[in-house]
């Protein structure tokens, strides 16, 4: 490993405003061929720390550290990592302009918390093949560190200065000499088998009881998974028959009197897989309608300033011979400083419904954000296609009354400053 970078000077900017911090954080980085390295030492009175061993992901009423990767060192997609005291993680996927990080994904890494006698300790070990990024020699990544304090109001305190009002992404710093990593075509494949036999009791005088069990066939449930990293920066994923008895069950709701559909979230790892890419500001991809799948592919990833997935699944109907035919396709291209545009298109086959829905989307992030959507939809719902027109308006009546009030409020900001 190369001799590990030093960081310290940590700034608070909540709830104070870049100012010096309730207590010392110092952050060591270094990296091999085939890891990243991550050591954190937060000073502090040890009896006042707090840290539960809690589940993944679930750790933000406790004292915790994090990092931030920016992997395309492009400010518009980051990893966001967070440790308790005790090293349980939390990981998440930062996209520019979202309504905050993305947890549903679980990159596979190694961490470690220790209390001591002045503060407590985390280091991580993070393989370059659990992240995506850019392969290449004098490559820059998008980089800092923070802490959190809970008994100080959640006191966030961060290497890097952080203004209020601007995209953090775009705020972090910069690690640089990435020069001896590996790149490694990765294959993961996961095999499931389940084997099942059920008996009833049929009457049968020759028994004491009057009645024996009768075996049914011995039923077989093969599947498989395979996770091919073809770049570090694009993955294929393929599934046959896929076994999700091991995902974590829903938390029960209540459903009755409820007018909307409730949305659980994907907690399947095969949909996890790239799930940010697929995201828009208007959802048109919901993968928890997939229930059975009998087959799917998926190809995810980004090259330059092009982002694309792709998607495709046969899915079962409970209890039926039933099947369904779901395609998707999306592709964005960045622009500008936080702009982009992009195309999303779905379909949906089976005997009782045919859906297809294309999306045009465009975002500015500059000053004013607008975003334009073309619809085409076609199903068997009486109204459906007025109801999206309906929609369409609505739509278009509230970006414009969005951009009115952007433009007034610009130019009272420019007549107060001109006043000064």
């Amino acid at each position: 490993m190369e001799k590990a970078a030093v960081f310290k000077d940590f700034i608070q900017i909540q709830p104070g405003d870049n100012i010096a911090p309730s207590k010392e954080t110092i952050g060591y980085v270094g990296y091999d061929e085939k890891y990243f390295y991550v050591g954190i030492k937060a000073f502090d009175e040890p009896d006042k720390i707090r840290a539960t061993v809690a589940k993944r992901d679930d750790i933000f009423a406790d004292d915790r550290v994090r990092f931030t990767l920016d992997t395309f060192n492009d400010q518009r997609r980051a990893y966001v990592f967070f440790f308790n005291p005790f090293g349980i993680q939390a990981d998440s996927v930062l996209v520019d302009g979202a309504n905050g990080p993305d947890y549903s994904i679980d990159v596979v890494m190694e961490s470690k918390g220790v209390l001591l006698e002045d503060g407590y300790s985390v280091e991580v070990k993070v393989p370059f093949k659990s992240l995506r990024y850019v392969a290449g020699k004098g490559k820059s990544w998008g980089f800092n560190i923070g802490r959190n304090i809970a008994r100080f109001n959640d006191e966030n305190n961060s290497w890097m200065p952080i203004e209020r009002g601007v995209s953090s992404l775009r705020q972090i710093g910069k690690i640089t000499g990435l020069n001896e990593i590996r790149t490694e075509r990765t294959i993961e494949i996961v095999p499931s088998a389940t084997v099942s036999e059920t008996g009833e009791r049929i009457e049968d005088t020759r028994q004491p009881l009057g009645s024996r069990i009768l075996n049914n066939p011995i039923k077989q449930d093969i599947g498989v998974s395979v996770k091919f990293q073809i770049t570090p920066n694009v993955t294929l994923d393929a599934a046959v028959n896929p076994d999700f008895a091991e995902v974590e069950a829903d938390a029960p709701v209540v459903r009755a009197n409820e007018r909307f559909p409730i949305f659980f979230p994907e907690k399947r790892p095969f949909f996890l897989e790239g799930i940010d890419y697929f995201r828009t500001p208007l959802q048109v991809v919901n993968t928890r309608n997939i229930a059975d799948p009998d087959v799917a592919v998926k190809l995810t990833g980004k090259t330059g300033v092009n982002t694309f997935g792709l998607f495709t699944a046969v899915d079962r109907f409970p209890n039926t011979d039933t099947k369904a035919y779901i395609g998707v396709m999306r592709l964005k291209r960045d622009f500008g400083v936080q702009s982009n545009i992009g195309l999303i298109a779905t379909t949906y086959h089976s005997a009782h419904e045919d859906t297809i829905i294309y999306s045009a989307l465009m975002q500015s992030f500059n000053s004013i954000r607008r975003r334009f959507s073309i619809f085409r939809w076609s199903a068997l719902i009486p109204d459906a296609i007025f109801t999206i027109r309906i929609l369409m308006i609505l739509n278009t009546v509230l970006e414009t009354a969005l951009l009115i009030k952007q433009i007034w409020i610009t130019r009272a900001k420019i007549a107060v400053g001109e006043s000064a």
